[in-house]
C-alpha cells in the first residue's frame, strides 16, 4: 500500500551486511513488509562486506517473491567506510539512498516518514529513530540505564549529529558537498558521525524523522557490561578523532584533553555514590564515563581503537 508524499523518486536501500544471515533474513521480511512513498520506486541493494560472498545465497532465495528489486554485490575491500562508499557509488544513479543496517527492523512507514519529513523541511539527509531491543533475560540494569540509546529530538527538527543505521540522503547533495565516509576509520566506527558532521559543516541539513523508526536488535554479546564500557571507549576515541579532522589547531585539541579530564573526573567522584544508591547501573554509568574520557585522550593522541577489526564479530 503506497502512501502520499511530495517525492516522485528513485531511491535505493542500501543494506551493508557482515556474517549475520538470522538478522539479515528478518531485515528483509520488515523492509518487504513497509509502505512506500507516492510515485517512488525502491530498489534494495545488500552488499556482503565478508571475504567470501556468504550472504549470496540467502539474497537469492528472498529476491525470488521479493516485492522490490532486490540484488546482492560482493564488496571484498573490508570495512564500515569500504562498504557504505560502495553503496554511494551504487546510488549515482538514484535520487535518494536509504541506509539501514543489518541488525535492524524497519516498522511500516520507516521509509513514507523519511520521505514525508525530506519534503516537509527540503534537507539534504535525514536521520530516524532506532530504539533498541533486548534479547530475553537481559537484566532489568541494563535496559533502565539505556547504555545504547541515541539522543531523540522533536520531528523536523534540524540536527548536526547523524547516524547510518536509519537514513535518507539526496544524491545531488552528496555530489554538491562532495563527502565520503573516510577510509581511515574504516575499523574504528564513527565513519557516519563524521560524515553528517562534515555535510554540516559544508552547509548541508540534517532533519530527525521521530515516527521513521527502525528497532535494533541488541544481540546477547553485546548486552554485557565489558561491551557497554567498550562501546563507550570507541565513542570517546572516535569523537576526537572526528574533532580533529573537522577542525585542526591547538585550540581543537586543548578544548577536547578538557572534556575528556573533566569525564574522567566526574567518573571518578561518581563511582562510589552511583554504586551505592543505583547498584550495578550506576557504577556502569560511571565507568562508561571514565572510559568515554580515556577513549578520547587516545585519540588526541592519535591512537585509533579498531573497535571492528575483522577478528571480532563486528557490525559492517
Amino acid at each position: 500500500m503506497s502512501e502520499e508524499s511530495r517525492d516522485s523518486s528513485r531511491v535505493l536501500i542500501a543494506i551493508p551486511t557482515f556474517r549475520r544471515p538470522a538478522m539479515l533474513n528478518q531485515l528483509l521480511r520488515g523492509i518487504a513488509g513497509i509502505s512506500t512513498p507516492h510515485g517512488c520506486d525502491v530498489d534494495v541493494l545488500v552488499m556482503d562486506n565478508d571475504s567470501t560472498p556468504t550472504a549470496r545465497d540467502l539474497v537469492v532465495r528472498a529476491s525470488e517473491h521479493f516485492p522490490f528489486r532486490l540484488s546482492y554485490a560482493h564488496v571484498g575491500e573490508p570495512g564500515l567506510s569500504s562498504v557504505r562508499n560502495f553503496g554511494l557509488n551504487r546510488a549515482r544513479q538514484f535520487d535518494f539512498i536509504a541506509m539501514i543496517d543489518d541488525d535492524e527492523v524497519p516498522q511500516r512507514q520507516w521509509l513514507v516518514e523519511l520521505f514525508n519529513v525530506r519534503a516537509a523541511t527540503a534537507a539534504d539527509a535525514v536521520v530516524g529513530p532506532v530504539p533498541r531491543l533486548f534479547p530475553d533475560g537481559s537484566p532489568r540494569w541494563m535496559r533502565q540505564a539505556r547504555f545504547f540509546d541515541s539522543p531523540v529530538y522533536p520531528d523536523r527538527a534540524l540536527i548536526r549529529d547523524g547516524y547510518c543505521g536509519n537514513c535518507l540522503l539526496r544524491i545531488k547533495s552528496i555530489e554538491r558537498f562532495g563527502i565520503a565516509f573516510d577510509e581511515t576509520l574504516n575499523f574504528a566506527g564513527g565513519e557516519d558521525f563524521l560524515f553528517f558532521r562534515e555535510l554540516v559543516q559544508r552547509g548541508g541539513t540534517l532533519a530527525y524523522a521521530a515516527r521513521a523508526v527502525a528497532e535494533e536488535t541488541v544481540s546477547a554479546e553485546r548486552a554485557t557490561a565489558a561491551y557497554i564500557l567498550k562501546l563507550h571507549f570507541r565513542r570517546g576515541n572516535t569523537l576526537s578523532l572526528c574533532d580533529l579532522h573537522l577542525t585542526k589547531g591547538t585550540a581543537t585539541v586543548a578544548a577536547r584533553a578538557l572534556k575528556a579530564a573533566v569525564l574522567v573526573a566526574r567518573g571518578c567522584i561518581t563511582l562510589l555514590p552511583y554504586a551505592l544508591f543505583r547498584g550495578r547501573a550506576g557504577s556502569l554509568i560511571s565507568l562508561c564515563d571514565v572510559a568515554r574520557g580515556f577513549g578520547a585522550i587516545a585519540g588526541i593522541l592519535g591512537l585509533t581503537y579498531g573497535a571492528y577489526a575483522r577478528n571480532e564479530h563486528a557490525r559492517a
